[in-house]
């Protein structure tokens, strides 16, 4: 008899049969309460153009009339899963279900919000958000490197060597070896603060054009400073920049939208959230 009984609970149609009458009893205590989907499925022209346009897309060919009828039944066959699954309640309670909505749902309210804008409202966005589009100075200048630990009178030969570069002295000629730049060339703020640090950037930015100054200190020693040229910070038009601006409109754009859209929906929502203190409860904001 247990032989017979081991036997029969290894026979898959055994297992068919219980999986079968569970997804009865589960319908019968869930049909009060869960709407019946509907049970008629119509396959559109669209939807049956896409399946080959897909087929196409991976095998580089059109599908034949029966891998299309295969296709045809495939998506019906999702389609009946689909449904039966949700009258089951397996979509609830399921992390990666629920993320993946969410993400449906917010990808939809971003692509609301993604729609063409003028460059009237662009320039005003432009103007009201201009400390994050201001571009930074750019120097283009020449240095002269004084080693301190080479120089016991630094100042005295920094003055020598100043009257000798205005006088149109040489600058490769001059100076003490180092591996730090001698030459940088439209230079911003933020890259010659990385070099040289925030002092000496202080202080470069506001030297006179085409004129050798200093010496003026940075972690690597002294140096002898001549500006090149200098293009100032500004709030550039926005012809240039358009691109930018559009992209960044956007994104604020989608992130009101979708804020805008949760806080009008959770008002819907009576909100509450159990305390960890044990035995005790507490209410959270919501339509009390």
């Amino acid at each position: 008899m247990m032989a017979f009984v081991s036997r029969l609970w290894r026979e898959p149609l055994l297992h068919f049969l219980l999986l079968g009458a569970a997804l009865f009893f589960y319908y019968d205590l869930a049909g009060e309460n869960v709407e019946a989907p509907p049970k008629r499925i119509h396959v559109e022209r669209g939807q049956i153009e896409q399946l080959a346009a897909n087929f196409e897309r991976t095998w580089s060919r059109p599908p034949t009339p029966d891998e299309r009828e295969a296709l045809i039944e495939s998506h019906v066959r999702e389609e009946v899963f689909y449904r039966e699954a949700l009258a089951m309640g397996l979509d609830r309670d399921d992390p990666l279900v629920r993320r993946r909505l969410r993400m449906k749902l917010e990808f939809m309210l971003e692509d609301l919000a993604t729609q063409d804008v003028d460059d009237a409202r662009l320039n005003e966005y432009l103007q009201q958000n201009s400390d994050r589009f201001r571009s930074e100075a750019e120097l283009s200048f020449i240095l002269v490197f004084l080693d301190p630990a080479k120089r016991a009178q630094l100042n005295s030969d920094a003055a020598e060597l100043l009257k000798q570069l205005n006088d149109g002295a040489d600058p490769d000629s001059l100076g003490d070896p180092t591996l730090v730049p001698n030459r940088l060339e439209r230079a911003r703020e933020n890259d010659i603060t990385r070099l040289f640090g925030e002092a000496f950037t202080d202080q470069v930015v506001s030297l006179p054009l085409t004129t050798w100054s200093g010496p003026i200190k940075s972690p690597f020693g002294a140096h002898l400073v001549r500006i090149d040229k200098r293009v100032d910070a500004g709030l550039p038009a926005l012809s240039e920049i358009r691109d930018e601006v559009l992209r960044e409109y956007q994104v604020e754009q989608r992130a009101l939208q979708k804020n805008l859209v949760y806080d009008r929906l959770r008002e819907d929502y009576e909100v509450s959230v159990e305390s960890l203190d044990a035995g005790s409860s507490s209410g959270a904001a919501g339509n009390q």
